[in-house]
């Protein structure tokens, strides 16, 4: 097989990664329900006058700042030409996205039905609020947390909180609600020999980072201190927020297990107003639901320390891009590379697969593999491979052509994958559209025989020739990440698991609800062929559909009722609310009355 690969087939596999990272789920309409078992929001006349909102005010040192939709400036009513200026040429940054407190990263989530403010449209036309939060706390110290949960508690109102915006369920966001924005907590410190407060373990080397400290710098600290860490694909990423409480996954974590296995201990501000340490020796309960429970749900984060590990060297690096003639071939490839997994994971081996279809009529079909095996030389890694690309190499209906390299260590890859080739991601742009996502854990009892694996490859084809879709194989399991444990909240679907299959399609900025309906839809009727060729298994919390069926068994597995307990201990008044987290069932579907009073 000729060692060629180009360089256009990595771009579209980082296309794709980001647009599964910063994609949302689907649309949904806020209502507003005036009664005193209803939380309030800013429409409403129990919501607290402007004295109250300066008392507050001087309360945190003066943090609290008026938020308005990053499209405002480009509107009749806010219009700022300069500011207009520079929100058209940063409106696909993820990183300019993040530093906005009204900013998601997929731009439909800062909507409310069909109330939004679009960059897209005219300078005359309506700039809603939509579901940007009226106002935000810019936290700096855990103190001005403990102020803005006491207050929101204290004044009934919905409270929502945000790093980056980086959420695909618009948990982060919420029309006429106050937002806690963590962006600005950017401490960080290493420890040699880390031991968790009141516990009498081993010292490991860890790092501590505030709740505002996102991958890409996190990375870049690591690295510099010849270390690695189980982090995000998506560098804008929170490294304390969402990531590590739903799991968190990374081509590292056969190596090393999960996000949520390597987090050795939290500070978080509880419904109370407390501030508290969690770990595997105090308030252990609550550690062990921040670690997989989901985030956004059980306090405030204000800081998460992560185990680190010594560097990966001498990694292999498998980049292959194999095109298909027709569905029976493409089938025949699908089938063969799905068989050598479990093979494949025993030496080692993770990364990511992409398949797509220019149009099946077209007759070519892509199957796009990056993946990388640490601590090994090229020669063992091409003799995993062999029979793989020998059959490729025979096929009469199969052009393929990548290589195997060797990279120096995982800073390498990391820039040459994830940046680009540069040594930073910072200057990366290339925010995605909206869009809806959905993922299935695939267990690894499938890949016993190889008829079932058949049926795995057939359904991912008929995927892609119903639905306008890509899909995304995260080789991310097996491994470290199935070593059986107890010790957090995890969906143990996720130990019994070797790939995670994400489904994607997106909608152009601007474009109708039903248009942005009927692609959410597509994208669960894909994921129900998923879901059928797996029963007991689960999802991903952070990559799921919107409209997750029996999302409490996809998301939690058997974790669920033990996840209930803790919620209603922690937090029994349900301050901290969002779709389909612990607990949600409870809330009308805006979340924010008892659904018994619909």
């Amino acid at each position: 097989m000729s060692p060629r690969v180009s360089c256009s087939s990595i771009a579209i596999l980082a296309l794709v990664l980001q647009i599964l990272i910063l994609a949302d789920a689907r649309p949904r309409a806020s209502l507003d329900h005036d009664h005193p078992s209803c939380l309030c929001t800013a429409l409403q006349s129990c919501w607290p006058d402007p004295s109250a909102w300066d008392t507050f005010n001087s309360s945190i040192d003066g943090r609290l700042i008026e938020v308005l939709p990053p499209a405002a400036p480009c509107h009749e009513s806010h219009f700022d030409e300069q500011a207009c200026q520079i929100v058209r040429e940063k409106w696909s940054s993820p990183f300019w996205r993040s530093d906005q407190p009204g900013a998601m990263q997929a731009s439909n989530w800062e909507a409310s039905g069909d109330q939004s403010c679009l960059i897209s449209s005219p300078r005359n036309s309506s700039c809603s609020q939509g579901s940007v939060p009226v106002y935000a706390v810019n936290v700096s110290t855990p103190s001005h947390v403990q102020s803005a949960v006491k207050f929101a508690s204290a004044k009934n109102i919905r409270l929502v909180i945000k790093n980056t915006g980086h959420d695909f369920f618009g948990k982060s966001t919420a029309a006429g609600s106050l937002s806690i924005w963590t962006h600005h907590m950017k401490n960080m410190s290493f420890h040699h020999d880390f031991v968790a407060k009141r516990c009498s373990v081993s010292p490991v080397s860890a790092v501590t980072v505030g709740a505002g400290v996102q991958w890409e710098e996190l990375y870049q600290a690591v690295f510099k201190q010849g270390k690695v860490i189980v982090g995000a694909g998506g560098v804008t990423v929170g490294a304390a927020g969402g990531y590590p409480q739903a799991a968190g996954h990374s081509p590292i974590s056969p190596a090393f297990g999960l996000a949520a296995d390597n987090v050795l201990e939290y500070e978080v501000v509880t419904a109370a107003g407390d501030l508290v340490v969690a770990n595997g020796c105090q308030n252990k309960e609550l550690f062990w639901a921040l670690r997989g429970g989901g985030g956004g749900t059980f306090g405030v984060v204000v800081s998460a320390t992560h185990r680190t590990h010594p560097p990966l060297t001498n990694l292999a690096f498998a980049v292959y891009t194999i095109n298909a003639t027709d569905r029976s071939s493409f089938l025949d490839l699908l089938t063969n590379f799905a068989v050598i997994h479990p093979s494949l994971s025993e030496a080692g081996w993770s990364g990511y697969f992409l398949l797509s279809s220019q149009s099946l009529q077209l007759s070519r079909q892509t199957l796009l593999v990056l993946y990388i095996l640490p601590n090994k030389d090229v020669s063992f890694a091409k003799s995993t491979l062999a029979p793989f690309l020998d059959y490729v190499e025979k096929h009469p209906k199969l052009q393929g052509n990548g290589s195997v390299v060797s990279l120096s260590s995982f800073q390498e890859y990391y820039s040459q994958f994830l940046c680009g080739g540069q040594n930073s991601c910072v200057n990366s742009n290339g925010s995605a559209s909206p869009g809806a996502l959905s993922s299935r854990l695939i267990p690894k009892s499938l890949f016993d025989s190889r008829k079932s694996v058949e049926q795995l490859s057939d359904a991912l084809i008929s995927i892609l020739e119903r639905y306008p879709a890509s899909i995304l194989g995260a080789f991310v399991a097996g491994g470290a990440v199935a070593r059986p444990r107890d010790e957090n909240a995890v969906n143990p679907a996720w130990r019994r698991a070797l790939l995670l299959a994400i489904i994607s399609s997106g909608w152009s900025d601007g474009a109708s609800l039903e248009e942005q309906r009927e692609v959410a839809r597509n994208v669960s009727a894909a994921n129900k062929l998923l879901i059928d060729l797996t029963p007991g298994s689960g999802t991903y919390i952070n990559e799921a559909d919107f409209n997750e069926p029996d999302w409490q068994q996809s998301f939690f597995g058997e974790h669920y009722p033990r996840l209930q307990a803790i919620k209603s201990k922690v937090d029994p008044s349900g301050l901290f609310r969002c779709h389909h987290c612990v607990g949600s069932e409870k809330w009308s579907d805006d979340l924010n009355c008892p659904r018994s009073s619909e």
